[in-house]
């Protein structure tokens, strides 16, 4: 049985105001790299998640 797997890319931000752009950057550097295809062959399912920092806050996407 396959297991699944999560993947993470973080970023931080210089600004407050910059948060939910660096969390999109982290998403779409999950798709211009490739990263979740070579685990896409050994799993059932994938979940790729873009962080991003600033100070003490945080914001998340699932992709």
């Amino acid at each position: 049985m396959k297991k699944d797997r999560e993947l993470f890319e973080v970023k931080y931000a210089k600004w407050l105001t910059d948060l939910e752009q660096e969390c999109e950057k982290a998403v779409m550097q999950i798709d211009d790299r490739m990263y979740a295809k070579t685990l896409e062959d050994r799993y059932d399912q994938v979940s790729c998640f873009g962080i991003a920092f600033y100070k003490k806050r945080c914001l998340i996407q699932k992709k």
